[in-house]
């Protein structure tokens, strides 16, 4: 009995001699870790599908591209927790809305950008992100046989920015699938057609996509 009581007496003893900061480490919950492991600073890479629906053109004396669909591939690094730097190539083939270009099957868009993305981090899978990004873009035509003139690669061509946001599913640290809403301008210049007149494309376009991240 007085060797239960000594033991009981010496291990008491020695917790009260620990310091706090060990001492607390026995009896006081962790903090769990802010971040995670998808959080690191890594590289990625991905390709999307995209919707692009053509709202207004401006400064022109016909509205030409109809709305439209495509794909493209991105790859970026993420630096930080909160922010990734992320280059773009997206092209999207659209109806064609003019009813004198009867030659034209279709327009093609070509766009080129820079973004920045501003990640807000969570615990869960689901993560969400704005986004905004500027760069070059130009349009082009596919041409049905009853065209016999020059055929113009390039009609037009011209500065782009993006701004919007989305969200990221993480199925793994490594593998996310994710979908954003852009808001898109390309400022046009003068095509080398009929039209002397700049063209102000604006519009929304809507993808999904799958990531891969290193």
């Amino acid at each position: 009995m007085r060797k239960s009581v000594f033991f009981v007496a010496t291990f008491l003893g020695f917790l009260l001699a620990l310091p706090e900061d060990v001492s607390a480490q026995y009896y006081r919950p962790q903090a769990r870790p802010r971040f995670g492991h998808r959080h690191r600073p890594h590289g990625y890479v991905g390709g999307q599908l995209m919707g692009f629906g053509v709202a207004h053109q401006a400064a022109s004396n016909y509205d030409y591209l109809g709305s439209g669909g495509g794909g493209g591939l991105f790859g970026g690094v993420r630096i930080s927790p909160y922010l990734s730097i992320e280059g773009n190539w997206a092209v999207t083939y659209h109806d064609n809305a003019y009813d004198p270009y009867d030659y034209v099957d279709a327009f093609y868009v070509m766009m080129f950008t820079a973004d920045l993305k501003v990640h807000i981090p969570t615990r869960g899978p689901f993560e969400p992100f704005f986004q905004g990004g500027v760069g070059y873009a130009y349009t082009g035509a596919t041409y049905g046989g009853g065209y016999s003139g020059d055929e113009a690669t390039v009609w037009a061509s011209g500065p782009t920015f993006a701004l919007g946001g989305g969200v990221d599913f993480w199925l793994s640290p490594f593998i996310s699938l994710g979908g954003r809403l852009l808001y898109r301008g390309i400022a046009f210049g003068e095509k080398d057609q009929t039209n002397p007149e700049a063209n102000y494309v604006s519009g929304v376009s809507l993808d999904v996509n799958a990531t891969l991240h290193f």
